[in-house]
């Protein structure tokens, strides 16, 4: 079975401009990303070759850079803009991204507010929203 295979990031530590006021925007926030990519490793294994796989020391870079370079108004996006990304390598079928605020401003005290997402290369075509028509 082809993409039968996963590569994991767990707990990247980052900064971001993220949120939906102005004032939370206003300063950089801690966010915590893991994701795991779905692809087919046996040809790497094989050959023992990083081009043949996905290089996560790239991927945790261009992570780095897709949360500090743009502000967000929510996490969701910023999950959906790191799934693309990786869903843009060749090998990758399926993506999994978890994006964490652990120090949201909310009323009450929580651990963290996180988002999922999974997205696959089917993904990648043209998006409508659901309240478009």
């Amino acid at each position: 079975m082809d993409g039968s295979d996963l590569i994991e990031v767990r707990g990247l530590k980052v900064r971001g401009r993220i949120g939906v006021t102005p004032d939370e925007r206003e300063h950089e926030q801690a966010l915590t990303i893991s994701l795991a990519a779905r692809l087919d490793t046996r040809a790497a294994s094989a050959t023992d070759d990083l081009r043949a796989t996905l290089d996560y020391e790239e991927v945790v870079r261009a992570v780095s850079k897709i949360c500090s370079s743009e502000e967000y108004s929510l996490i969701e996006t910023l999950a959906d803009r790191v799934a693309r990304y990786v869903l843009e390598h060749p090998y990758i079928e399926e993506v999994w991204v978890r994006v964490a605020k652990p120090q949201a401003p909310l009323a009450e005290e929580v651990d963290e507010v996180a988002v999922e997402v999974s997205r696959s290369r089917e993904d990648l075509g043209p998006r409508t929203l659901p309240f478009e028509r």
